[in-house]
């Protein structure tokens, strides 16, 4: 889950931390610890997530994306630092955008059962390419805060990416930001035209 660390990028050139250059063993130790608490951060979702999401489902219709939202989304806050080409500044856009309601407790992702995930194989991209996030490839700092708390990271065991893999996995999530933020800003920042099915009702939750 991203948790709000500042990451400013005006493209998909993506800066690796040196302490990456190499590349890093990492394998997923399922521990479920990343699926739990808001005090980790949001998972966000875009819409081919919720496309890959509602099709597992076989939810086809607007109500049933109704319910879907209602039981599973919750309205978030989001920024995007953007510069426009041939500019010498750029902007900290402030928008909503959607994420995993979490619940119980433990504040548990409910796609979580038994510790796994039941909807692994069309999981959200940003839970896909943990933990090659563009915020933490490009900060040795937050890479190792990250780092204190997920085994597959602290062991640096398992299978080896290298720096290309690496850049390609920010690069494909940051592209995903950017295309929602062009999508939100073509719909003057109004989330309830880019997703019809969330109701006004979630604002307030």
């Amino acid at each position: 889950m991203e948790n709000g660390f500042n990451v400013t990028l005006t493209s998909s050139d993506i800066k690796l931390s040196k302490s990456l250059e190499n590349g890093i063993e990492f394998s997923c130790q399922m521990c479920g610890s990343c699926c739990r608490g808001f005090h980790e951060g949001e998972v966000y979702l875009y819409p081919d997530d919720i496309d890959r999401l509602s099709e597992f489902l076989h939810i086809s219709s607007n109500s049933g994306l109704k319910k879907f939202a209602k039981k599973y989304l919750r309205i978030i806050n989001d920024t995007f630092f953007w510069k426009e080409l041939g500019e010498e500044r750029g902007k900290t856009y402030k928008f909503k955008n959607i994420g995993l309601k979490f619940t119980g407790d433990d504040e548990h992702c409910q796609f979580l059962k038994d510790n796994k995930c039941i909807v692994h194989e069309n999981r959200p991209f940003q839970c896909i390419c943990f933990p090659f996030w563009h915020m933490l490839v490009s900060s040795r700092k937050n890479f190792i805060e990250y780092a204190k708390k997920c085994p597959g990271l602290n062991t640096l065991k398992g299978k080896h990416y290298s720096k290309e893999e690496i850049l390609d996995w920010a690069t494909k999530e940051y592209e995903m930001e950017k295309e929602y933020f062009f999508k939100m800003r073509q719909n003057d920042f109004n989330i309830f035209k880019v997703y019809p099915f969330l109701s006004k009702d979630m604002l307030n939750k």
